[in-house]
């Protein structure tokens, strides 16, 4: 996604310190813990999509679908090549 990964453990680490998500150990790596949604960070996650889901629907109100799945493959492919460096 184009971020480094000292900037997710700065991020993460403050979600940590908001109580939002947790630390738990890793059963398939021992360096590399888990991070967890708390009950916390659930109900701010379930909020969050309970505002998203009208904004979106009313964002999309009269787009065509066909439109749609073209954007996505048109951003899809340019992204794509951004992040293979084939873009000038």
């Amino acid at each position: 996604m184009g971020a480094n990964r000292q900037n997710i453990q700065r991020i993460v680490n403050d979600l940590e310190r908001d109580g939002l998500v947790e630390f738990q150990p890793n059963p398939h790596h021992r360096r590399a813990q888990l991070v967890v949604l708390t009950n916390k960070g659930m109900k701010a996650y379930d909020d969050a999509m309970r505002l998203q889901a009208p904004w979106v629907n009313a964002l999309s109100e009269g787009l065509q679908t066909e439109d749609v799945e073209a954007t996505y493959r048109v951003i899809s492919a340019l992204r794509l090549k951004l992040e293979e460096g084939d873009a000038p």
